[in-house]
């Protein structure tokens, strides 16, 4: 039985110049980081994962984690995992813990691939698809005078997405205009998303719905701030726009309240954040029995992008059979990003609006580590 020889931690930062700032109604960054998650096994197979965050914030939990991983088997995740959050409850999780945690458990599902000649997306579930709708996401508010709103949509305009994201956000007058916009450059076959980013309370986010519904809005993403439960069932009871919502709650137990609490009509996991393809496969399990969409949320890294097509190529069409009203969109991820867009010495190929899964045991993708190596900070 291979066991866990090694763990590694790569802490990663693509930083922009101030002036080409983007980002979202809560405020601008130009700062990408994240952190690579690598596993030797005793057999001297290799697996990588993604870490979602701060990279010296990571390694520092990565640290605390990796002493009961050490020696053990490749295949005991879930009850190291267990341990974990049982014995350093104090710690909570709704922090890099459980980034790291998901850092490791797709680095295990990758090393297990590769030494078993098969994919993840296999490991999972099983693959329903090779070929995987993506939205484009992109629309931020921008520093930038050559990335603007305009030039955002001429992008994707240029390129058959099924849907566009946009960031609204900064009051309904503004929003409406944006999504109007929108909506005369990219016509009416185009899906229209919105995020909000948390940035409103509960009246604000139905007076914003109210102006832009005309618009035939897809989804409205973060309306209210993550930890605002009963305020997202109060909206979603009143919303003329379906609600999604999931990449700040952590684990299942915050998706479990959401779901019971029929607070969103899609539910995002962010495997990077949420503790890994394990626990987004038990979110999305809770979704679909209570008959909710699942649309991963993806913003991080070209790892964490690769992991949410695997999770999507297992992800059961439920509950529809012959016909399905809208597929399961992956997040695109538009910005100025070279921990997306850089990192893999074979990128993941986008062909008319779809991602092609890659074609390979584990992930079935290798990191460039001349790459790796540029944007390493610790």
């Amino acid at each position: 039985m291979p066991s866990i020889a090694k763990l590694s931690f790569i802490g990663l930062e693509h930083v922009l110049p101030p002036e080409k700032a983007f980002g979202m109604a809560r405020g601008m960054g130009h700062r990408r980081p994240g952190g690579i998650v690598e596993i030797e096994t005793s057999d001297g197979v290799t697996g990588i994962g993604e870490v979602f965050g701060n990279p010296f914030v990571s390694r520092e939990y990565f640290r605390m984690v990796e002493p009961f991983f050490a020696g053990k088997s490749v295949y005991d995740f879930d009850h190291i995992e267990a341990e974990i959050r049982n014995r350093l409850y104090h710690l909570g999780v709704q922090n890099q813990l459980t980034a790291c945690l998901a850092g490791i458990n797709v680095a295990l599902f990758d090393a297990i691939g590769r030494a078993t000649n098969t994919r993840v997306c296999d490991l999972i579930g099983g693959c329903r698809s090779t070929r995987l709708p993506v939205y484009a996401s992109t629309g931020f508010f921008s520093r930038d005078v050559d990335r603007q709103l305009e030039h955002m949509l001429a992008e994707v305009k240029a390129h058959p997405y099924l849907g566009i994201k946009i960031k609204i956000g900064r009051g309904a007058k503004d929003d409406v205009a944006r999504v109007k916009r929108t909506r005369e450059v990219l016509g009416d076959d185009i899906l229209v998303i919105v995020d909000i980013n948390g940035n409103y309370t509960v009246d604000l986010a139905l007076e914003s719905m109210r102006v832009i519904e005309p618009y035939n809005i897809h989804w409205v993403e973060e309306p209210l701030p993550p930890s605002d439960l009963r305020g997202y069932a109060e909206l979603r009871a009143r919303a003329p726009i379906p609600i999604a919502a999931g990449e700040a709650h952590y684990a299942v137990r915050d998706f479990k309240q959401l779901i019971d609490g029929r607070c969103l009509d899609i539910v995002q996991p962010s495997i990077p954040t949420v503790g890994g393809l394990t626990e987004a496969k038990r979110i999305a399990f809770l979704a679909q029995s209570s008959n909710l969409r699942v649309s991963p949320h993806v913003w991080g890294g070209a790892l964490g992008l690769t992991a949410a097509c695997h999770f999507v190529a297992a992800l059961p069409s439920s509950p529809h059979t012959d016909n399905l009203p809208y597929p399961t969109l992956i997040e695109y991820d538009m910005s100025a990003n070279a921990l997306r867009t850089d990192l893999l010495a074979t990128p993941i190929k986008l062909d008319a609006g779809h991602l092609i899964l890659p074609d390979g045991p584990g992930l079935g993708v290798t990191l460039d580590r001349g790459q790796v190596e540029r944007y390493r900070v610790c």
